[in-house]
């Protein structure tokens, strides 16, 4: 269990069955590369994690996991959402902003929500997995997208739509695996665009599911729904990349490791050949001053990079 907490403080034994091993530059290329030839008729989401043992939780999941000291369920995450929301419109004066554009700003400012960030550009992602934690495995997500919300009459009111979701039966699937709920949302933030930004949305793994990871390729058996919530947030099942196989249904994850050895080289082709730096993935001025926490001597002339 991760210290402090009780979720899994490694998930290797759900990744390593369906994992593809990334460790050079060329490879992460070419592997891009013929994912694309594969599922060509499919929408994808990226997500990169600079430690490849890591869960796939949200950032509300996590902390919920530590105040209570036990695995959160959607009900725990539902309660806290109301408390976050009466505080934000009342404290801070931020009533008449729908619920999904508040926690669309709220998670980009480092306000614990249950969104997962993600990216529709799978290099912008893999600066995410090899841009930080140098001595540890970096790991890629690709997730296929059920459906595309929009900021339409549904989504877009002071209640969040899945609050209700009992009485929605277009949000039957919620936390069962059917696929997670994917938001393209707009400019709220500098870094959005820069980014490349999406959100995973999604309710947590319920007993109801039906679509969970299974412990080995081919194999029938497949972890329950409180074991899938020791590792993850949201409801995952994985899928081996083959080069050729059929299309995946809707809720599959493809995931591969970029080994440490390889991750300043690509951070470096990454930079040099795309641009992708610390300053044009935090665009802001709070990107300047996360930078300059991070990394002090910058202050100190000659000692600037941008590559850290």
């Amino acid at each position: 269990m991760r210290p402090g907490t009780v979720l899994r403080d490694d998930a290797t034994p759900l990744y390593r069955p369906y994992e593809n091993v990334i460790e050079t530059w060329d490879q992460l290329h070419r592997e891009i590369d013929q994912f694309g030839d594969i599922f060509h008729s499919e929408q994808f989401v990226w997500r990169g994690q600079s430690n490849a043992v890591w869960g796939l939780w949200s950032s509300l999941y996590r902390e919920l996991a530590r105040q209570l000291g036990k695995v959160p369920t959607e009900e725990d995450l539902v309660e806290s959402e109301r408390q976050l929301l009466t505080l934000a419109r009342t404290e801070w004066r931020l009533d008449g902003v729908p619920a999904l554009s508040l926690f669309g700003q709220m998670q980009h400012v480092g306000v614990p929500t249950r969104l997962i960030d993600a990216t529709t550009n799978p290099l912008i992602a893999a600066w995410f997995a090899v841009s930080d934690r140098p001595g540890a495995d970096g790991r890629l997500f690709a997730f296929t997208a059920k459906s595309t919300l929009q900021l339409n009459s549904r989504w877009n009111g002071n209640t969040p739509r899945w609050h209700r979701r009992l009485d929605d039966p277009t949000l039957a699937d919620w936390g069962l695996g059917g696929g997670s709920w994917i938001w393209q949302p707009p400019a709220l933030h500098a870094r959005i665009p820069a980014q490349s930004a999406v959100f995973l949305l999604d309710g947590v793994p319920t007993e109801a599911g039906h679509r969970f990871p299974r412990l080995q390729p081919g194999s029938s058996s497949t972890y329950t729904a409180a074991q899938t919530r020791e590792f993850a947030s949201i409801p995952i099942r994985f899928w081996q990349i083959r080069l050729r196989g059929e299309a995946p249904s809707k809720g599959t994850v493809f995931t591969y490791r970029i080994t440490a050895a390889a991750k300043h080289s690509i951070r470096h082709q990454l930079e040099k050949r795309f641009g992708y730096s610390f300053a044009t993935i935090y665009p802001d001025i709070e990107g300047l001053a996360q930078y300059v926490r991070n990394t002090p001597e910058s202050l100190i002339r000659g000692a600037i990079d941008t590559r850290r």
